[in-house]
């Protein structure tokens, strides 16, 4: 047997592997979720788009509040970042075992 046909022979082996266990596969009828009275309700009445659009704000006024947010954001990671810095990273009680840990 030639290569070509053997390359061939386990292509379709492993796509035999492949599909088998999804063709005995438990899928799940739909038809059994849908509720008794729902299944010969009718359509629902359709809305006018302009009802179901919501009026979007000015987008100035919507620029100072995001700037504003922004702004407040800014303070808050820049006070937590110099706190941070000014912490000690190791406490000193921690610091003080450890010396001791060392000169041993």
């Amino acid at each position: 047997m030639s290569p070509q046909p053997r390359k061939t022979v386990a292509w379709i082996g492993m796509l035999l592997a492949a599909l088998v266990p999804a063709a005995c596969a438990q899928i799940p009828q739909l038809d059994d979720t849908v509720p008794g009275h729902l299944e010969q309700a009718g359509y629902p009445a359709l809305a006018p788009i302009e009802t179901l659009l919501v009026p979007q704000p000015d987008p100035q006024e919507r620029h100072q509040d995001v700037q504003q947010d922004l702004q407040g954001r800014v303070a808050n990671l820049q006070d937590r970042a110099r706190r941070l810095n000014n912490a000690p990273v190791v406490d000193r009680e921690t610091q003080t075992r450890m010396r001791a840990g060392v000169q041993q």
